[in-house]
């Protein structure tokens, strides 16, 4: 063999090795395309390449048409669902600045954050027109200014949605004991009762919103379910007594006694009524308003 023949067979020997080589190092490596085969036959991998999570895919994205409220939570929401959590927002915004209007002292934008406060308990009502948030909000807005049409309406709306709420009966009770109309105090007890008969608080209110509208008869009753004879004629002696009805103050204090003779609140303020009147004396230790006494506290 002469040595052209040698050296064609020596270089074809590597080519054929390389090739071969080049072959036996491309394996089917996940991510990579083979020769030959199509764009879209790659296949699919857990960690993507260089070990990066592959990207979510469209269908998790925000897209165009999307409610905010899809995007804050991920998940798609019906309709009626995201109105009633834009409500809820809307009144809790209009709850805190309806407290800030109310603190005391009052603040000098208080005017302001009562705007504000009703504006967004309006605008939760549009979105939700039952929103239980709103609709007592707005209520309790218009009680706070003293605004009694508007308050009662209020109210009267919430009630309609929510018949069977005996507390905020109570509170429509408390609001016009503040108005100082005892005679919708007690007429309000009333419907408070009707949902929960046996309340205590709600049968208190009521005597004593009675004996203030003048009907002591029907407070002694009234109170008579939830105490003693003895302690709630000594109750409806402390109104008495507020009211200035000294005398019938006195008489109710002794009928106290005479129903139980060891009662000793009762005798106690007979002892110190016998004493020389002083300007300004009434029942020692009594409450100057009974009916807060018996649950009332202002809402803003």
């Amino acid at each position: 063999m002469d040595g052209r023949r040698i050296r064609w067979w020596l270089y074809g020997g590597l080519v054929l090795s390389a090739v071969g080589c080049t072959r036996n190092t491309n394996p089917d490596t996940p991510g990579l395309l083979k020769p030959g085969q199509p764009p879209g036959a790659l296949p699919a991998t857990g960690g993507g390449l260089f070990g990066r999570k592959p990207p979510a895919p469209p269908s998790a994205l925000p897209t165009p048409g999307m409610s905010s409220v899809e995007v804050a939570t991920g998940t798609p929401v019906k309709k009626s669902a995201e109105k009633g959590y834009l409500a809820d927002t809307a009144a809790a915004f209009a709850d805190t600045w309806a407290g800030a209007a109310f603190v005391e002292p009052p603040p000098p934008n208080r005017d302001e954050l009562i705007d504000r406060a009703r504006f967004a308990y309006q605008k939760a009502l549009q979105k939700d027109p039952k929103n239980k948030g709103a609709l007592i909000g707005l209520a309790r807005l218009y009680a706070g200014m003293n605004d009694r049409e508007r308050a009662t309406e209020g109210y009267k709306k919430y009630l309609q949605v929510f018949p069977k709420d005996g507390t905020v009966c109570h509170e429509i009770a408390m609001t016009h004991a503040r108005w100082k109309d005892w005679a919708g105090a007690a007429s309000w007890c009333e419907v408070a009762l009707r949902v929960d008969p046996e309340n205590r608080s709600y049968r208190k209110t009521m005597g004593f919103s009675l004996a203030r509208a003048g009907k002591w008869d029907e407070a002694l009753a009234s109170l008579g379910q939830i105490m003693p004879e003895a302690q709630a004629r000594y109750h409806l002696a402390e109104v008495l007594d507020d009211m200035k009805y000294l005398d019938a103050s006195r008489q109710q204090l002794q009928l106290a006694l005479q129903a139980d003779p060891n009662y000793a609140p009762a005798r106690e303020v007979l002892a110190g009524l016998d004493q020389p009147a002083q300007p300004g004396a009434s029942i020692p230790g009594r409450d100057p308003n009974p009916v807060q006494q018996a649950g009332y506290a202002p809402q803003p």
